[in-house]
């Protein structure tokens, strides 16, 4: 029986050896093509992370986003009504060019205004506009008396 066992471990072994010598160059062929592919990935990643940024200075930058920053004073239970009116007034400017805004016009958009909120009357005044990727709207909101 240990003669047997002996004889089964000496072939497993030299089938391990023959094995080693045939399959064993393909095997660190293999490797070091996945090794290859892997740096080529990298830089090729890399390139395509360059190219990204390049290609974003290119492009023009756009409104992105519209932000009101509304003062009422003492009612604040109006403000998201009002935010609402007046961002029906600016929502076409989303999408548009920065430098191709005409400035006059974002602000005489609001200047001057008057917006009805449940039954009652605003007059709106632009304090400052920024303008960049996102716009932002400061404005003073007065409500006009029935008078």
């Amino acid at each position: 029986m240990r003669q047997k066992l002996a004889f089964f471990l000496l072939g497993l072994a030299a089938g391990l050896v023959v094995m080693h010598f045939v399959q064993g160059e393909s095997l660190e062929k293999l490797y070091w093509e996945k090794e290859a592919l892997k740096v080529e990935l990298y830089e090729a990643t890399e390139r395509l992370k360059i190219m990204e940024s390049e290609h974003e200075t290119l492009l023009p930058a756009l409104v992105k986003e519209i932000k009101l920053e509304i003062d009422t004073g003492e009612d604040s239970f109006v403000e998201p009504a009002l935010r609402r009116n007046i961002y029906d007034l600016v929502k076409g400017l989303i999408g548009q060019e920065v430098l191709a805004l005409p400035y006059p016009l974002l602000y005489n958009l609001i200047e001057d205004r008057t917006v009805e909120v449940d039954d009652n009357k605003y007059h709106l005044e632009v304090e400052a506009v920024i303008v960049s990727e996102r716009l932002v709207y400061y404005i003073k909101a007065t409500k006009v008396s029935e008078d």
